[in-house]
């Protein structure tokens, strides 16, 4: 098998004029900006024969629209955007694989046609925000989920659901399942067509990426990560319910649910896992010193380390070092008041403080931290669903998809984010309660 690759490459160096590419990558770019920290960017690219290779693959002709030109030489793929975009290049692996050159490294797997669908769920998450500070408009704020669930057999369900606040007032919103869909579909050549009850039908571009890769389907361009462990459609939802709970009343709830005293007993959290696009992270927390580091690795290789301690703080990225910008201070210290920390008692004074509002079956708790507008969300069994917030009118949203128990804590093992530009999925593969944290932990590199 290797000496197959290894003359695959050979052949490519050889026949540098007429090697191309005829198939769709897809995959996640991880970069950092100066005010708005890390951020992820889903990728996906049609490669054709001659030479063009598209990018947009929700619309109807996406078969045939030129989004630029490649070219392949020695292994490398050079793209050029027809709309003056930055030109990218990347190494074509011995595993079929595109390796990104410059900047923060990632991977774009080769997808594959969908030839069956087994029975399984997906979601793709979406947040948005417009107005605000000099636009004369308030802001609003709008975070949605979009669900598929196929039943492997023909058959297929899709919701969307959202939450939309708007400044000045409390987080005031609602699951919207009005459009809400079941029906048949097709599969075809790169392509699936859907057949609603009444007759109607939509046909849209799409591929898939197996679970020991991206673990996606590739709908209209649109990422949906597999959810785990479901295999079935939405369920409708439950019966309204009638008259709110207190603060109080959802935090001693909340409390009861995810280890009561047993968070209050956390002074240090060492947490390690895996996120989207082969990336491994630590995260290391402090609560008694307000102290919160996180690290980024591809591989062996230490690509990001950022730190805050209060009301400072400083990151290492590729080499450099450089003070941690304001936008940053605040996520961080947003960090240490949602999920389970945001329970404890030293950190949940400002979870009282907040206001209770209805979201369609669910409950939305909302309160601020120096004029940040942060948002619990819980369902009427009164288990943790996801958080929201904004800074600087930029909202992020994070679901929490599985619980696992250690130590007598209840905690989220994975969690959905986006930033409204793209979502990163956070598996968490180990974590240590109250571990020591020496001067070495928290050195610059």
């Amino acid at each position: 098998m290797k000496k197959t690759y290894l003359l695959a490459i050979l052949f490519l160096a050889t026949f540098t004029g007429k090697a191309q590419l005829t198939d769709i990558y897809a995959g996640a770019q991880l970069y950092t900006t100066p005010f708005d920290g890390m951020q992820i960017n889903n990728i996906a690219y049609y490669f054709r024969s001659d030479g063009t290779f598209n990018d947009k693959f929700d619309t109807p002709d996406w078969r045939t629209h030129i989004s630029g030109a490649y070219t392949l030489k020695t292994g490398m793929v050079q793209l050029k955007f027809k709309d003056g975009r930055e030109a990218a290049t990347y190494k074509l692996n011995a595993n079929g694989n595109l390796e990104s050159t410059a900047g923060i490294k990632h991977t774009l797997h080769k997808l594959k046609k969908v030839a069956s669908l087994p029975s399984a769920s997906y979601q793709s998450k979406s947040a948005s925000s417009r107005g605000g500070m000099g636009t004369g408009m308030p802001n609003v704020a709008a975070f949605s989920s979009g669900f598929l669930a196929f039943d492997g057999k023909g058959r297929f369900s899709s919701s969307r659901t959202g939450v939309v606040g708007v400044s000045g007032e409390a987080m005031a919103g609602k699951y919207d399942k009005s459009n809400a869909a079941a029906g048949t579909y097709t599969l075809g050549d790169g392509d699936i067509t859907f057949t609603l009850s009444n007759g109607t039908t939509s046909k849209h571009s799409l591929f898939y990426s197996p679970p020991d890769e991206e673990d996606l389907i590739l709908l209209d361009g649109e990422f949906y990560f597999r959810e785990k462990n479901t295999a079935s459609a939405p369920a409708s939802a439950a019966p309204t319910t009638t008259g709110l709970p207190s603060p109080t009343d959802l935090l001693n709830k909340l409390r009861a649910h995810y280890g009561g005293e047993s968070i209050d007993k956390l002074t240090t959290i060492k947490e390690t896992s895996t996120l989207t696009g082969n990336f491994q992270a630590v995260m290391l927390t402090d609560i008694t010193h307000n102290k919160v580091r996180a690290e980024i690795r591809q591989g062996d290789k230490l690509l990001m380390i950022k730190q805050w301690e209060g009301s400072d703080g400083w990151q290492w990225v590729n080499g450099a070092l450089a003070p941690l910008a304001p936008n940053e201070k605040s996520e961080f210290q947003l960090s240490l008041y949602q999920g389970i920390l945001g329970l404890h008692k030293k950190l949940s004074s400002y979870f009282l403080t907040g206001k209770v509002s209805k979201s369609g079956d669910d409950y939305l708790l909302t309160f601020f931290i120096n004029n940040h507008k942060l948002i619990y969300l819980v369902n009427s069994a009164y288990e943790m669903k996801g958080n929201a917030y904004t800074i600087n009118e930029t909202p992020n949203v994070s679901v929490y998809k599985k619980f696992t128990q250690t130590s007598g804590i209840t905690y989220p093992s994975v969690t959905e984010s986006s930033d409204g530009k793209a979502t990163i999925v956070v598996t968490t593969t180990a974590i240590e309660f109250n571990p020591v944290l020496n001067e070495n932990a928290w050195g610059k590199p």
